[in-house]
């Protein structure tokens, strides 16, 4: 064999033996590295509760880098989130009122190691018994068949999030609105010549309740008894994604109210939209599901409460089949 090429071989293997030897013998900034956990924060305990904040405090961690930062668990039986701080007490806000709350705390430095986790502390947040303000209700009459109802926002002492209201027509429940910012809504469907008592009933998420004063409203007087005729050609005007469309249709007419005076229902998979559909139009927005088909039905409503036949049923499938 070549001796030079057997030197030049050896002298290779010597360069790589001394590549490895550094890769795997320790560095000063490997061997400088902080493994040292800051020790456990202790003595977790409240220095206030609310409906819907808990003031938290415990005694300081140490550690040798001489700086930790803090990391707050919090578990309910709604959901689990953390909070972190460099100080030794927090305030942990939205909380909803009457449950219960588990919150521990650990520190951890700047190299990542953490301490244990300190004690437990278990806290039960106060009832909400303080209903909302009351709304102020107002009405007038539309017609034979139709009211209109206003109402004041209420508000809460303990609300972070929108008030629900109920609409009761004689003592009964005819609407519930879901969304604080719509206070204002047209009950259809009323016999003619016929008085009806409406009220309002707002509702926070604890579930106190507050009635509003009630309005007084007679319906005006009619002999129609016929329907106007039944809308046709509903079809898709424009897929907006995630559910939402805007459908279409040719407008009905009525033997006694003009065209404009006409109102529309859209039943989505058997039910009443919720959303608004006002005279004289011949499309409009509508929400459904999302995930699978739909069928879409478009009814006519004169003034007297008098409804037409389905329109033609439209099935629209945004993602596809349900299952």
């Amino acid at each position: 064999m070549n001796r030079r090429y057997i030197l030049k071989l050896t002298t290779q293997v010597a360069a790589v033996l001394i590549v490895l030897a550094l890769l795997l013998s320790p560095s000063p900034v490997l061997a400088a590295k902080d493994r040292s956990a800051p020790t456990t924060p202790t003595n977790l305990h409240t220095t206030a509760i609310t409906q819907t904040i808990v003031t938290l405090a415990w005694n300081p961690s140490t550690d040798n880098s001489g700086s930790v930062r803090y990391r707050i668990q919090m578990v309910s039986i709604y959901n689990s989130f953390a909070m972190e701080t460099t100080q030794t007490s927090l305030v942990w806000t939205s909380l909803s009122t009457n449950t219960t709350y588990s919150f521990y705390v650990y520190a951890f430095d700047q190299s990542g190691n953490r301490s244990a986790n300190s004690n437990t502390l278990t806290v039960t947040t106060p009832a909400d018994t303080t209903p909302p303000t009351t709304p102020v209700l107002s009405g007038s009459v539309l017609g034979p068949s139709q009211v209109s109802l206003t109402w004041t926002a209420s508000t809460d002492d303990t609300q972070w999030w929108s008030l629900t209201y109920s609409v009761f027509v004689n003592g009964s429940p005819a609407m519930h609105v879901n969304w604080d910012g719509e206070r204002a809504v047209h009950i259809r469907h009323l016999t003619p010549a016929t008085t009806y008592v409406f009220t309002v009933q707002a509702r926070a998420v604890s579930g106190t309740t507050a009635l509003s004063n009630a309005v007084t409203l007679t319906t005006e007087a009619s002999s129609d008894t016929v329907p106007p005729t039944a809308p046709t050609d509903l079809h898709l005007v424009s897929d907006q994604g995630g559910g939402e469309f805007y459908i279409g249709w040719t407008q009905s007419t009525d033997d006694v109210d003009p065209q404009h005076a006409i109102e529309y229902e859209i039943y989505v998979n058997g039910v009443l939209s919720p959303l608004p559909v006002s005279a004289g139009v011949d499309q409009d927005f509508v929400y459904a599901r999302p995930e699978c088909e739909n069928v879409f039905v478009v009814k006519a409503v004169d003034r007297t409460g008098n409804t037409s036949e389905p329109s033609n049923e439209l099935t629209l499938f945004p993602w596809g089949q349900c299952p």
